[in-house]
């Protein structure tokens, strides 16, 4: 065998070697050039499922966002009612003048209505958050696209005051409602709380898992690239080196 052979085989393999890491260096995947495709396979399965993940973190920031607007919406209603009742009870006293009487019937249909309208308007994205009977709502729980339903209400009964008369009773009625879907509200806000925290972690736990799959680690890439040049440095002179000899043994022959 030539001197000069051998070296010139592992010189051809080595500048393969290079081509790999430069490739992987410049793109940034570790698929290329001869990388396991399994576990790349692998990363692309853990890289969707923690994309995933991160939508539900979003979408139930828009869950959150709407059951806090209802929430605001209840406690306003709550400050209503109990005016409500104030008023029912100041009915009641029988030193009222014509005109007391006339005041109170005033604001208990002026507050009565802005009760009723709260109820039926109350709006989050287009979505009435209230409702005279149970208001439900579905919203995305995960990533594997599980839905859980979300309840504002289990319903605020219209209020209908004609005048101050018995507002109290009624008011009384209204108070209950608005405690309970106040209670469905925490319920649920605590609820989407803790899955979004779960798809969080999940999340960052797989896009580290896939991109340790799937990304070229460089530090361990370029150090590889600079053991590779030496060695096609030092083969490339021992090419020379042995291509010398073979021409100086063919000078002796002649």
């Amino acid at each position: 065998m030539s001197l000069a052979l051998y070296p010139a085989i592992k010189l051809g393999d080595n500048q393969e070697k290079i081509k790999r890491s430069i490739s992987r260096l410049t793109t940034g995947l570790n698929i290329l050039a001869g990388a396991t495709s399994g576990e790349f396979a692998e990363g692309i399965s853990l890289h969707a499922e923690g994309k995933s993940n991160q939508k539900v973190i979003s979408t139930t920031n828009v869950g959150l966002d709407l059951l806090k607007t209802a929430e605001s919406a209840l406690i306003e209603l709550a400050a209503l009612a109990t005016r409500l009742r104030e008023i029912g009870i100041a009915d009641t006293v029988s030193s009222n003048s014509a005109s007391d009487t006339a005041a109170l019937n005033a604001e208990a249909i002026a507050v009565s209505d802005s009760i009723d309208d709260i109820v039926s308007t109350a709006k989050f994205h287009n979505l009435a958050l209230l409702s005279t009977g149970a208001r439900t709502l579905a919203t995305v729980k995960d990533g594997g696209g599980n839905t859980t339903t979300i309840k504002t209400t289990a319903g605020i009964t219209a209020t209908n005051i004609t005048d101050a008369t018995n507002s109290n009773t009624t008011a009384d009625t209204a108070i209950g409602e608005i405690e309970t879907s106040l209670g469905h509200v925490a319920g649920h806000i605590n609820s989407l709380g803790a899955y979004q925290n779960t798809a969080n972690a999940l999340a960052s736990i797989e896009l580290e898992s896939a991109a340790k799959l799937m990304d070229t680690n460089f530090a361990l890439e370029t150090a590889k690239l600079m053991k590779k040049n030496l060695i096609q440095k030092y083969a490339t002179s021992m090419v020379a080196k042995a291509n010398e000899i073979e021409e100086n043994k063919k000078l002796l022959i002649l």
